[in-house]
């Protein structure tokens, strides 16, 4: 009894050391990520003056010195005077406003360029709220700046939109050019690319219903002509005269589907190339096949009208020489009566 009495003691101990080790992996997670977000947050002069000193020398604001200017400038502004609460707002906006602006700026230089403006339109908010909290002189030293950054995006992003070949994320990229240079008070570069973008989209809606409508005409007479089509002796034995006609009709075809295939290529149209060089290929060994399928029934039909146009200058020919017998047997008869 004693025995079974110490092993449920010690079952029970590992029990209770399982359940605390348990809680504690879930509450030590929660406490770190609640230290660190008190630590991203300071709320003394002390913390802001740590929090802003541990901001130099970041290279967005290497770049866009009149960040570094405010930085500094918030670094005296917490040690001189009373630290109340609405410097305490301030300082906790401009603190943001920094944070988010070194965050847009390392999303720009990892070339996602999209990402970085929304996280500048974040500072753009900060800046915002800073203005109206009576921090108008950090805000209008940063505000230029911000200016700039977006300017410097919209340009990226336009060059991107360039060297891509797919118009669909060309369309995407000038989109958000144009959503740059219009926050960065560029007037000029966003009026522009606006009419080149709205002038594009244009073109490629124009060009996707052609391909829609050529790439359907292709499906609907590679479904009427059937596989027959695929050889010259099926097509002649299964659609007899109607060659002529699907010959036409086959060659109009395959230059719409050609048609089709520089408009996948002019638009980076990749996902749907693939298709469309099928048909084409389709028609092309359609065109192929009912052309000699044409000249085959037509060379029939040459050597058929040959054949009656023989008979016929024979049946004239032995005509001609009948008729001409009857007249020599004439012209003897009436000589023999003569001299009769």
């Amino acid at each position: 009894m004693i025995g079974t009495d110490d092993s449920e003691t010690k079952r029970y101990a590992r029990c209770g050391l399982a359940v605390v080790l348990i809680c504690l992996s879930v509450v030590a997670p929660a406490a770190t990520t609640a230290t660190a977000q008190e630590d991203s947050s300071p709320e003394t002069a002390d913390e802001f003056l740590d929090a802003f000193r541990g901001l130099e020398g970041q290279e967005a604001f290497e770049e866009y010195s009149e960040f570094e200017v405010v930085r500094a400038q918030a670094v005296s502004a917490v040690q001189v005077g009373e630290f109340g609460d609405d410097k305490a707002e301030r300082m906790a906006l401009v603190y943001d406003a920094l944070v988010t602006f070194d965050e847009a700026y390392q999303l720009s230089q990892n070339g996602e360029r999209a990402a970085s403006i929304e996280r500048a339109n974040e500072t753009s908010t900060l800046l915002d709220d800073l203005r109206s909290a009576g921090g108008s002189q950090y805000a209008a030293l940063t505000g230029v700046a911000l200016d700039r950054f977006y300017q410097d995006q919209g340009e990226a992003l336009h060059e991107s939109a360039l060297a891509t070949n797919d118009t669909r994320e060309r369309l995407s990229l000038m989109d958000s050019a144009a959503t740059a240079y219009q926050r960065g008070g560029a007037v000029q570069e966003y009026s522009n690319l606006v009419v080149q973008r709205q002038r594009l989209q244009s073109t490629y809606e124009s060009d996707v219903e052609t391909l829609n409508e050529s790439v359907a005409a292709g499906e609907t007479f590679l479904s009427e002509c059937g596989d027959a089509c695929g050889s010259p002796v099926s097509a002649l034995t299964t659609h007899t005269t109607s060659v002529f006609g699907l010959y036409g009709d086959a060659r109009e075809t395959d230059g719409r589907l050609a048609t089709a295939g520089d408009l996948t290529a002019e638009h980076g149209l990749a996902d749907r190339s693939e298709t469309v060089a099928s048909l084409q290929d389709q028609s092309g060994d359609a065109v192929t096949s009912l052309a000699i399928a044409s000249a085959a029934l037509s060379l029939g039909f040459a050597l058929a009208v040959a054949l009656v146009a023989m008979l016929v200058a024979h049946r004239l020919a032995a005509w001609a020489r009948d008729v001409e017998d009857s007249q020599i047997d004439d012209i003897v008869t009436s000589r023999e009566v003569v001299h009769g």
